[in-house]
């Protein structure tokens, strides 16, 4: 049994008391990520705060009458600023109350090398704090922080990642050298970094955690989905240490310009690397512990760790699962890890990026709500029975969406041309801009991939227009 309490002594791992358990609570941490909620960018971004808690709401109502604050101003990032927005709210865990109300750093944190905004702003964010009584918010929400870590690590089955990743990777922290930090209105950048020899990860949780679905009532699906952002993060501390030993066979097999469009981390020579394999074990860890769960919970981040720049993530995951497979009795991933990488190296001067080419109705306004598509690839594709399509249509300020299953019988679907070729018949929406997305990722169940083994782009899409009905009679 987990045993949680609250303190206000500040030091690193406040606010967790039992043993064999990693969750910290961090009152400085929750005051960055209230902060940050409350700008304009935190409240329209879909992604970089989780909105769909009570938690949020109440966290709204109580803070909106504070939101001419100036330094809301001040710290109001973007998406391109995203390593400030971070390292605001990752670097405040170094901070924390005193008796007098100030913020006090306890021990040496900085997220990015160079980038100090909270530190910056503190006398601000103490401002902010006392102005608007955050201290006392904090209190009363507590017992709300504690029961919803100890539900995070009931639903985790955090045990079986440590044993999964030790006897795989082999044992790289020592016992009560880990922690997790948690804020309910984190909605995406889980964070690795090391404090004080210190692994920590700064995690997202999982959506029926925070939608307040009990973990008994989750399915084994949203389990294991809600496993993949603790576990690739705690896996970067089993997969970093292990890639730095074949630190030369990397850079030699493994070139991130190839590899990597534009994630960010293609500057270090090693991280792209260490992106591409921690996502990818994960699948290994799902096929373990997860055996009976759909291949969409896999597919999904996939498709979502694509979106990232890793383009070629579906390949790479899936020549990584064969190897493992093929492995010889009592071999590990370790062990088969130089091999690993060497088959990357021979295989990384073919790798091609599937794309949609052409298509006879792209950019094209139409007036039959009914047409005939004919998508030509770049590459030859996986002939899939039934592929399936996400509408979006946009109709005088509105968008709806519909995932579509093309099937012969119904959308007399053809492969054509050796799979470089698809047609197939679909409903338009009448008098409005009509996207056609393939791959998208949270919708899509079997993606459309390269015989390669690579998948279309996420999102990739045609767009056909339909006249209004007024238009055509025109």
């Amino acid at each position: 049994m987990l045993m949680l309490f609250w303190s206000g002594s500040g030091a690193m791992g406040q606010g967790l008391s039992g043993t064999d358990s990693p969750v910290r609570l961090s009152e400085a941490y929750e005051l960055a990520n209230i902060i940050l909620a409350l700008t304009d960018y935190g409240k329209t971004d879909p992604w970089e705060v989780s909105q769909q808690s009570a938690y949020y709401r109440e966290v709204r109502t109580h803070f909106d009458a504070f939101t001419n604050h100036p330094l809301l101003a001040s710290v109001n990032y973007s998406r391109k600023e995203w390593e400030k927005y971070l390292s605001f709210r990752t670097d405040a865990y170094a901070f924390a109350f005193d008796s007098t109300g100030r913020l006090v750093r306890q021990f040496p944190l900085m997220t990015n090398k160079g980038v100090n905004p909270f530190e910056e702003h503190v006398a601000q964010v103490e401002a902010f704090a006392r102005v608007s009584g955050f201290r006392q918010f904090y209190r009363a929400h507590l017992p709300y922080y504690q029961n919803l870590a100890t539900a995070y690590l009931a639903s985790q089955h955090y045990p079986e990642m440590r044993q999964f990743l030790e006897t795989e990777l082999g044992k790289q922290t020592a016992a009560g050298t880990y922690a997790i930090v948690m804020s309910p209105l984190v909605g995406r950048m889980n964070c690795h970094r090391t404090n004080g020899g210190v692994g920590t990860d700064f995690i997202t949780l999982p959506g029926f955690l925070l939608s307040g679905k009990a973990v008994q009532e989750a399915t084994p699906a949203e389990i294991a989905s809600g496993t993949h952002m603790l576990f690739t993060e705690l896996d970067h501390a089993f997969v970093n240490p292990l890639t730095e030993q074949y630190r030369s066979l990397v850079q030699t097999g493994f070139d991130n310009r190839l590899w990597d469009a534009g994630s960010g981390y293609e500057r270090d020579s090693l991280a792209t690397f260490n992106e591409y394999m921690t996502w990818a074990v994960y699948d290994l860890f799902v096929a373990r512990y997860f055996p009976s769960v759909p291949s969409t919970v896999c597919t999904d981040w996939t498709l979502q760790n694509e979106t990232r720049g890793f383009w070629a993530s579906a390949l790479f995951t899936q020549k990584l699962t064969s190897l493992y497979r093929q492995r010889k009795a009592g071999q590990t991933l370790r062990d088969i890890y130089p091999v690993f990488i060497k088959q990357l190296g021979k295989l990384q001067q073919t790798l091609r990026k599937p794309a949609i080419k052409a298509c006879n109705l792209a950019d094209q306004t139409v007036s039959d709500t009914t047409a005939t598509v004919m998508i030509t690839f770049s590459e030859p594709m996986h002939r899939l029975s039934a592929p399936d399509v996400v509408r979006v249509a946009e109709h005088q300020g509105t968008t709806t969406q519909e995932r579509i299953m093309l099937t012969r019988k119904a959308n007399e679907l053809t492969w054509l041309q050796n799979g470089r070729a698809v047609r197939f018949r679909i409903q338009l929406a009448g008098g409005a801009v009509n996207h056609l997305l393939f791959n998208y990722p949270w919708k899509t169940s079997v993606p459309l991939r390269s015989r390669q083994g690579i998948d279309l782009p996420p999102y990739s899409r045609v767009k056909i227009t339909v006249r209004s009905t007024l238009q055509a009679h025109r």
